[in-house]
């Protein structure tokens, strides 16, 4: 089960700043590039847990279709709202944006095909909680798509690999693809 403990966002001054630099980045370096790597198939269910504004869960709900689903999760309700406001003026009826104040995302045990993690591991104050929550929601075949973004790769896969739930199944450049062991 996943901490309990509340979290707290960043301030929306900083969140706004953070957003700032995220536009100016897309301009030279565009997250749908990224999308395009991530193991995609229509009618998929998704997380994209520390989904910020909405640059890779709004990309991946168009291309899981209308019979797939994204869950866009964050702990800045600015991020939640910016989400709901471009689903909806894209008329992207499968994306779920959910505020969260824990590591727990209160969605169903073994349901969801994969869960996208960029650049956030560096962020969590306990990467043991988070990863038991991405264990616990994902199914048996599942994937975790990670960029550990600010941290060290091998820092990265030692916390994975730490928590004895996952296994490294693949490496490409600064991505992983990450499978559940088996329940224990």
């Amino acid at each position: 089960m996943a901490s309990e403990k509340r979290l707290e966002p960043e301030s929306a001054a900083l969140y706004r700043i953070n957003i700032w630099f995220y536009s100016l980045t897309d301009r030279f370096w565009n997250p749908q590039r990224r999308v395009e790597k991530i193991p995609l198939r229509a009618g998929m269910a998704v997380v994209d847990y520390g989904c910020g504004p909405g640059r890779y869960a709004l990309p991946m709900a168009r291309l899981v279709g209308p019979e797939g689903k994204v869950f866009a999760v964050d702990i800045q309700p600015l991020a939640i709202s910016t989400v709901r406001e471009k689903a909806a003026r894209e008329s992207l009826t499968n994306v779920e944006a959910m505020l969260v104040d824990s590591y727990a995302t209160g969605i169903q045990g073994s349901s969801i095909d994969l869960v996208l993690l960029v650049d956030t591991l560096h962020q969590i104050g306990d990467c043991g909680a988070l990863l038991r929550e991405i264990h616990r929601i994902l199914r048996r075949d599942g994937v975790l798509f990670m960029d550990p973004g600010h941290m060290k790769m091998p820092r990265a896969e030692e916390i994975v690999e730490g928590t004895g739930l996952f296994s490294i199944a693949e490496r490409r450049g600064h991505d992983m693809l990450v499978v559940p062991k088996a329940e224990l």
